[in-house]
C-alpha cells in the first residue's frame, strides 16, 4: 500500500490596524479577526489526515503591502530550512495586498522551493489548480487586493485629514505632558503628574541649566521618562528613540519637551506622510500644509515664556566646568562686529581669580578684536540696565490707573451690552414672523407679490441684526483680550518693581525674560537690547561711571526725539 505524503502546514493568519481588531463591530472586521481566520482554517483541516500543522505564525497589526512582517519572514525562514512545505492562509488578501511581490511568491519562490500553497476561501489550492487559475484568477485578485489597499490607504488619509481640519486630535499617541480626555480621544487634556514636571524642565532650563544636568536631575529624582511613563499608565507605548529595555531621560528628550510647541497650546499634526501605501518612508510636508490649531486650555508654557525659551535653545549656553548651572549671562552677549557670541574666560593670577568675556573669532580665528570686559563689571552693567528700564517703563501709579480702567471698560463690555439682549429678541421674532410668511402665503392671506417682498424684507433684517449680534460680542470678547493682557503686564510689572524695592541680586530667569541680546563693544561699551515689543535699547559708556548712571535711550527707527539720562 502506497504511503500517503504528509504536508507539515505553516498556518499564517495576518489582520491590519485598518481591517479592525479582533472586538470589531462586525463586517468585514470580524470576518478578518484572528480568531474568526484560525477557526475558519482548522475547519478546513478537519478530516485532512495528510496534513499535519508544524506552526501558526500570526502578525496583528501588519499592513499587507509590505511584506517584511516579523512573523512572515520567521515562516519564510522555517521554510527554506525544510520545516515546513504547505502554507495555508484564510485568502489572497490575509497573505499580502501588494500584487507584485504576492505573485512573486505564490508563482516563483514557492513552486521552486516544492512548497503547496492554499487560500481557503479563495478555493485556491496550488496543487490542483490549472494553467487558468495560476496564470489569470491568482494575478487578477492579487491585483483587485493592491487597488483595495491603495483605495483604503486614500480614504484613511482623507478622514484623518479632514478630522484634523475640525480639530481633532489624530495621533496615536500623546506628547509627554499631556492625555487624551477620557471621553473624548480626539481631544487633549494637560496631565496633571507630567505637566508640572514640564513646568520644572522649563523652570531649571530658564535658571540656567544644562540639558544633560536636567536629565541627570530627573533621573536623580526618580521621575520616570516619557516613555516609561506612558507604560506605567498602561499605554502600549512603542518609541523609535528607545535604545536599551529601560529607559530613562536623556537630552535630547529635554530638548524636545523644551522646543515642543503643544506646551504652549498649539496643536500641530500632519508634519509627516508616507509617500504612498507601499513604501513606509516618511517625508516631510509644507507647513502650509500641515494641520495647525490653537486649543487655550492645552497651554502649560506661555506663549511669552515658550518664544523666549525658543530663542534661548538657539544660543549657546555650556554650564561653567565645575558648576551645576551656566554662567548668568551665557548666550546673550554678542559681538557687534562679527555678530558671533562672545565666549567667558577665567584667569589666575597670585592667586586672584578673574573672569572675563572677550569675542569668540578673536578668540578663535584672531580675526577680529578683544571686545574684553570683566563678568562682574558686566553684570553690574546689566542690573544697572535693568533698572533703568523698569524706572523708565514703570511710571507705577500712571500705568496702574491705565490698567485698572483698560480692565473695568473691558468687564462692563463683557458683562453689560443693554443693546445686545434687545438685538438677540428682535432676532427671534423677525425669524418667527419669516417663518410664518410661507403658511399665511398657503392660506390665501398674502398675495404672491406680497409674500415675496415681505419674504425679502425679513430675511434682509434677519442678516443685519445677526450682524450687529456678532460685532457686539466680537467687540466684548476684544474687550476681554485686552483686560487679560493688561492684567500680565500689571502682573509683571509689579514683580519687576518688588525686584527693584527689594534690591535682589539679578536671577538668570529675569535676564531671560527681559534680554534679547548684550552687544559688548571695544572700549567697554555696552548696548542691552530688551525683548519688549516697544524695544527699548540703553547704551553704557564706562566714562559715565563716577558722573552718573550714563544711561541713554536709543529711540527706534519711528522716533524722532532722544532720551538722555
Amino acid at each position: 500500500m502506497e504511503e500517503k505524503n504528509i504536508y507539515a502546514a505553516a498556518v499564517y493568519l495576518r489582520l491590519s490596524k485598518e481591517d479592525g481588531d479582533v472586538c470589531g463591530k462586525g463586517g468585514r472586521e470580524e470576518s478578518n479577526s484572528i480568531t474568526n481566520q484560525k477557526r475558519l482554517i482548522h475547519d478546513f483541516l478537519k478530516g485532512r489526515e495528510d496534513i499535519r500543522v508544524y506552526k501558526e505564525y500570526v502578525d496583528d497589526g501588519y499592513t499587507g503591502s509590505d511584506f517584511r512582517r516579523p512573523s512572515f519572514q520567521k515562516m519564510i525562514k522555517d521554510m527554506e530550512a525544510g520545516k515546513v512545505n504547505l502554507i495555508i492562509v484564510k485568502d489572497l488578501s490575509r497573505f499580502g495586498r501588494e500584487y507584485i511581490e504576492a505573485g512573486r511568491y505564490i508563482q516563483k519562490i514557492f513552486p521552486a522551493a516544492g512548497v503547496r500553497f492554499i487560500a481557503v476561501t479563495d478555493q485556491y489550492d496550488s496543487l490542483t489548480a490549472d494553467q487558468m487559475q495560476k496564470n489569470i484568477v491568482i494575478p487578477v485578485k492579487n491585483f483587485v487586493n493592491d487597488a483595495y489597499s491603495a483605495d483604503l490607504s486614500v480614504k484613511i488619509r482623507s478622514h484623518l485629514d479632514s478630522k484634523r481640519r475640525n480639530g481633532e486630535y489624530t495621533g496615536a499617541y500623546v506628547s509627554y505632558g499631556f492625555i487624551k480626555e477620557e471621553g473624548d480621544h480626539n481631544r487633549l487634556t494637560p496631565d496633571p503628574v507630567a505637566g508640572e514636571n514640564v513646568k520644572l524642565i522649563f523652570r531649571w532650563k530658564m535658571d540656567g541649566m544644562s540639558n544633560s544636568q536636567i536629565a541627570e536631575r530627573l533621573n536623580s529624582l526618580g521621575i520616570l521618562s516619557p516613555a516609561e511613563y506612558k507604560r506605567s499608565l498602561g499605554i502600549r507605548y512603542r518609541s523609535g528613540f528607545q535604545k536599551n529595555l529601560y529607559s530613562r531621560w536623556s537630552p535630547a528628550a529635554v530638548g524636545r519637551i523644551l522646543a515642543n510647541p503643544l506646551c504652549k497650546g498649539l496643536v500641530v499634526q500632519g508634519k509627516w506622510e508616507r509617500i504612498n501605501h507601499k513604501i513606509k518612508k516618511m517625508v516631510a510636508r509644507p507647513e502650509a500644509e500641515q494641520s495647525r490649531f490653537w486649543q487655550e486650555d492645552l497651554a502649560i508654557i506661555g506663549e511669552k515664556r515658550f518664544a523666549i525659551m525658543q530663542e534661548l535653545l538657539k544660543k549657546d549656553t555650556r554650564t561653567i566646568p565645575g558648576k551645576t548651572r551656566g554662567s548668568l549671562l551665557g548666550g546673550i552677549l554678542f559681538c557687534p562686529d562679527c555678530g558671533r557670541q562672545m565666549i567667558r574666560r577665567k584667569t589666575v593670577c597670585k592667586g586672584k581669580e578673574t573672569v572675563f568675556y572677550i569675542c569668540k573669532t578673536y578668540n578663535v580665528e584672531k580675526n577680529c578684536t578683544r571686545h574684553s570686559v570683566r563678568e562682574q563689571e558686566l553684570i553690574s552693567l546689566v542690573k544697572e540696565a535693568v533698572r533703568a528700564q523698569v524706572r523708565m517703563a514703570k511710571d507705577a501709579e500712571k500705568i496702574r490707573a491705565m490698567a485698572d480702567e483698560a480692565m473695568e471698560k473691558a468687564e462692563a463690555a463683557v458683562s453689560v451690552d443693554n443693546r445686545l439682549p434687545e438685538l438677540e429678541q428682535e432676532l427671534l421674532e423677525t425669524a418667527a414672523m419669516d417663518a410664518g410668511l410661507y403658511r399665511d402665503w398657503m392660506e390665501g392671506i398674502l398675495s404672491e407679490e406680497e409674500y415675496g417682498e415681505m419674504k425679502d424684507f425679513f430675511a434682509g433684517r434677519c442678516k443685519e441684526l445677526k450682524g450687529q449680534i456678532q460685532e457686539r460680542k466680537g467687540r466684548a470678547e476684544k474687550a476681554g483680550e485686552r483686560a487679560g493682557k493688561a492684567k500680565g503686564r500689571l502682573s509683571r510689572l509689579k514683580s519687576l518693581e518688588s525686584w527693584l524695592e527689594e534690591e535682589k541680586d539679578i536671577q538668570r530667569s529675569l535676564i531671560c525674560f527681559l534680554i534679547d541680546k548684550i552687544w559688548v563693544y571695544e572700549g567697554k561699551r555696552v548696548e542691552v537690547s530688551f525683548l519688549y515689543k516697544d524695544r527699548m535699547d540703553v547704551v553704557y559708556s564706562p566714562g559715565y561711571l563716577k558722573k552718573g548712571p550714563g544711561w541713554r535711550h536709543l529711540p527706534d527707527k519711528k522716533e524722532t526725539g532722544k532720551w538722555h539720562g
